[in-house]
């Protein structure tokens, strides 16, 4: 009897579905000024995969290709959708700052800002190409400057959410020790702002071959009772909720049955589908 309920247990959660993504990179990684041409495989990609509440989040690099007008008006192609705009704040070196400055200015008109951190001094850690970084001093140093970058980020304001927590584990460089022990000020920081934390799927993409952030992380961020948002980091409209169902049965071992969908700024829980 305990077998097949533990059978049961488990169709039910392959059942179940998240119907929304809140990281999504229309433009990719070049400026492409918004157009229905560049926007209609996005919805249509939504559409197809049954992730009808989807906000797009373009890098702030990139943020002269946003019109707000033209997406205004190219939304209304699709009523079954509830399409929303936002951006990802990050701390780039070069337009960091004026990014932040577009973001106070344009506030009113987004839904959703992500708060990221992709550098740390002039360095992109990310970007493949740049992984002799990780060789140039202690792993448990760049860590450090990770949080301490990210904390700056936070205090600055003007986000909802907290993008790829442990971004920094991209290329699988891990500090020894619990990982617990250098994001839990991150987590308290984000609870004491009242920001999401965000699960992003594009880490079963990378080198590192696992979501972000790290179980450790969330189970301490559930117990802390920290609101959850999902993105799959897609770059591409093929990418749209990449990872959503191999997402599934870590919600159910991590106890999380809703998460947060925004408009304009107001963040609203939502059970999974």
């Amino acid at each position: 009897m305990g077998e097949t309920a533990s059978s049961f247990e488990k169709l039910t959660i392959y059942i179940m579905k998240i119907f929304a993504d809140y990281h999504m990179h229309p433009q990719g990684h070049k400026l492409q000024p918004y157009t229905f041409k560049l926007l209609d495989p996005w919805a249509e990609s939504c559409l197809q995969k049954g992730v009808v509440d989807f906000c797009f989040t373009d890098h702030d690099r990139y943020r002269e290709g946003i019109d707000f007008k033209i997406f205004d008006q190219w939304k209304q192609k699709f009523p079954t959708l509830n399409v929303r705009l936002g951006i990802e704040r990050d701390n780039d070196p070069v337009s960091g700052h004026s990014g932040l400055i577009w973001v106070k200015e344009n506030w009113e008109k987004l839904d959703f800002v992500l708060g990221s951190v992709h550098f740390i001094g002039d360095w992109p850690f990310d970007r493949n190409g740049f992984e002799e970084g990780f060789l140039k001093r202690p792993i448990e140093d760049i860590y450090r400057d990770y949080v301490k970058n990210l904390l700056q980020l936070i205090d600055e304001g003007f986000i909802d959410a907290v993008a790829h927590l442990d971004l920094i584990k991209i290329f699988n460089y891990r500090p020894k020790g619990k990982i617990i022990d250098y994001f839990e000020p991150i987590l308290e920081k984000i609870k004491e702002k009242d920001l999401c934390l965000e699960i992003n799927t594009a880490g079963w993409r990378k080198p590192v071959k696992e979501q972000y952030p790290a179980e450790e992380i969330l189970f301490k961020a559930v117990e802390m009772k920290i609101p959850i948002s999902i993105g799959s980091d897609a770059h591409s409209w093929l990418e749209v909720g990449k990872g959503f169902s191999e997402l599934l049965p870590l919600l159910h071992k991590l106890g999380i049955r809703e998460f947060a969908v925004f408009r304009s700024h107001s963040r609203q829980m939502v059970v999974v589908g």
